[in-house]
């Protein structure tokens, strides 16, 4: 491997394009270190880290007899560390609107389980839960309901900040989820 110590990425690119896993292996020395450092700036997570750079050269090897690269391969590497976190943090906020949305279809759900839904009790009865909810709390979280909006699209439409509404829907999911019970029993 100290065979490529004096290669220039144009030659370890020719070099891996042809298959070298000895030169594979010197890029992946060469770059893993800086590129688990770049993700770890922005991903907090070491293993999310580990396995985006994981991921990462796992494509390079797979697409190395066919891969082109315009750019130095340092730039290149960066910018599929880049493009990884971006799709981290996409992925991420999709999980967590689904998480808000399964916390809130569980606490309709969850004491009606055996028993024969009455759909327009429920509806009642969360338009009730929702009104007791403060004005602000109630608007975003009928944006989120009704118009399927993001924390971010919530907040520009309210002119708040996104930790305002991670607020709102904090208060009002833990509301529902609480109070359900309750007016539950007495249907």
């Amino acid at each position: 491997m100290s065979q490529y110590k004096d290669h220039t990425d144009h030659a370890l690119l020719t070099a891996l394009h042809q298959g070298d896993k000895n030169a594979f292996e010197f890029i992946y020395y060469k770059y893993a270190r800086d590129l688990y450092a770049y993700a770890r700036r922005n991903i907090q997570a070491k293993e999310d880290c580990e396995e985006i750079i994981q991921e990462i050269f796992e494509s390079l090897w797979a697409r190395h007899s066919t891969l082109r690269i315009q750019v130095s391969l340092q730039g290149y590497l960066l910018g599929m560390v880049r493009y990884k976190i971006i799709h981290y943090f996409r992925k991420s906020a999709l999980k967590k609107k689904y998480t808000e949305h399964f916390l809130l279809f569980e606490a309709v759900f969850e004491q009606t389980d055996g028993e024969e839904v009455n759909l327009s009790a429920i509806q009642s009865t969360l338009d009730k839960l929702i009104r007791e909810l403060p004005e602000r709390c109630q608007e975003a979280l009928k944006l989120r309901l009704s118009e399927d909006l993001s924390n971010g699209d919530i907040a520009k439409r309210m002119n708040i900040t996104t930790r305002t509404v991670e607020g709102y829907m904090f208060r009002a999911f833990n509301h529902i989820r609480d109070s359900y019970k309750e007016y539950a029993g007495n249907m």
